[in-house]
């Protein structure tokens, strides 16, 4: 990680490497891989370029402030947004080794420097995240009503997509058929063809007559299919993406009360705050998670073992029967987040060719999730409520993630309630 910026002033790249090393116990590889580019390239490499000679980790004021100069402009000529951020990794870091070095003098000693980032520089944090959550406001208040659009987008693309396999499942081998008003002929590719001949499932495919366009049907309604199963359990359930790859069959539970009525559960798998949680579901979400568990039992048998690949330790999980993974070659793999976030944009991108309000505009899975935490607080739930069921450690977190505008009017409608 420290040789990807290798430093040229002597002792620092040790330095690096041994702090980086010690962070590492509390966290996990992308985190630290993050830590290490901000302190070796964005931070040291730069100081290096507006002070050549440098010796040590003590900087002058004068390299101090034209390093920050270089580094809050970025080359569009735009201003880097989370500087406070860096500075405040910057000033972790000094103020880590004054702290280590009572316990270990004779390594972190020599490096012991003073602070270049003063604390009036960082002590008005709370003016920054609210600039954050102003922004994050903005950026809701633009997708909320776009919303819509996109759920019936990715429902029709299933709809239309799951008829015309249908249709060409009907039609035999070098038939024409018509869907849509489209003159179709039913075609196979020669693996396809070696698949029939051993008795083994294949692509359904067809040739648009009307354009010569040749479509993998099966293809284009799984991926149809799963764009709107990721859509409606998001919005629904408010998840974050690494929980909505985790879920598996074995996360849906029922609970019977007193009076015999059941009532299903979705248990999420500990991720950002590391803790358990167990959330009602509604008819909606249970809707989509039962059509996903029906596809693959429609298909074989049950869920499937996939294995799974976890981006931010670097390392494989346990096979398990994840509800979102596809065949890779020979393998089931969960789906990863970058399909996730690749998936909505191209939903986006055809939907800005009708409508031109998405033009410019792309969801992210995170947008979801405070969708919904919004969508919440519009229908009165109290927002400690609305905590747990987002999985925030703090009400204020989810203060964050709600149009202020909702939360004052949520206030206005509890004080007359009073």
């Amino acid at each position: 990680m420290v040789d990807r910026d290798r430093p040229s002033t002597p002792g620092v790249r040790e330095v690096f490497i041994e702090y980086l090393r010690r962070r590492a116990v509390g966290l996990d590889y992308n985190t630290l891989s993050q830590l290490a580019h901000l302190l070796t390239q964005l931070f040291w490499s730069n100081v290096e370029k507006v002070n050549p000679g440098q010796v040590g980790l003590q900087l002058s004021e004068e390299t101090y402030q034209q390093w920050k100069q270089s580094v809050s402009v970025l080359p569009s000529g735009g201003r880097l947004l989370n500087m406070l951020n860096v500075l405040l990794r910057i000033r972790s870091f000094y103020l880590d080794l004054q702290s280590w070095a009572y316990d270990d003098p004779a390594l972190w000693g020599p490096w012991v420097a003073p602070c270049p980032v003063r604390e009036t520089e960082v002590r008005r944090t709370h003016v920054a995240r609210r600039r954050i959550n102003e922004r994050m406001a903005d950026r809701t208040r633009i997708r909320q009503p776009l919303l819509p659009l996109l759920v019936d987008h990715v429902a029709n693309q299933w709809l239309y997509y799951r008829d015309l396999l249908a249709a060409t499942e009907a039609a035999s081998l070098g038939e024409h058929f018509t869907y849509g008003g489209v003159r179709w002929q039913r075609t196979a590719s020669e693996n396809d063809r070696r698949y029939v001949q051993r008795g083994e499932d294949y692509r359904l495919r067809a040739v648009n007559r009307d354009t010569g366009e040749l479509v993998n049907v099966s293809l284009e309604e799984e991926g149809a299919f799963f764009d709107w199963a990721m859509v409606e359990i998001m919005r629904h359930a408010g998840l974050r993406i690494e929980e909505l790859l985790e879920l598996t069959h074995l996360s849906i539970r029922n609970y019977q009360r007193t009076n015999g009525e059941v009532i299903a559960l979705l248990v999420i798998t500990p991720s950002k705050s590391d803790r358990e949680r167990v959330i009602p579901m509604s008819a909606e979400l249970f809707h989509a998670i039962a059509q996903v568990i029906k596809r693959h039992r429609a298909q074989h048998g049950t869920v499937p073992l996939a294995h799974s690949y976890d981006p931010y330790e670097r390392v494989w999980k346990a096979s398990l029967p994840y509800l979102f993974q596809r065949l890779n070659g020979l393998h089931r793999s969960a789906m990863t987040p970058t399909t996730i976030r690749r998936r909505l944009q191209e939903c986006c991108t055809a939907l800005a060719k009708i409508h031109p309000e998405f033009e410019g505009v792309r969801f992210a899975p995170h947008d979801f999730r405070r969708l919904f935490a919004t969508e919440l607080v519009n229908s009165g739930l109290p927002i400690h409520i609305g905590a747990a069921l987002l999985g925030h450690l703090s009400i204020e977190t989810t203060r964050g993630y709600v149009n202020p505008r909702e939360l004052q009017q949520m206030g206005e409608i509890q004080r007359i309630a009073c």
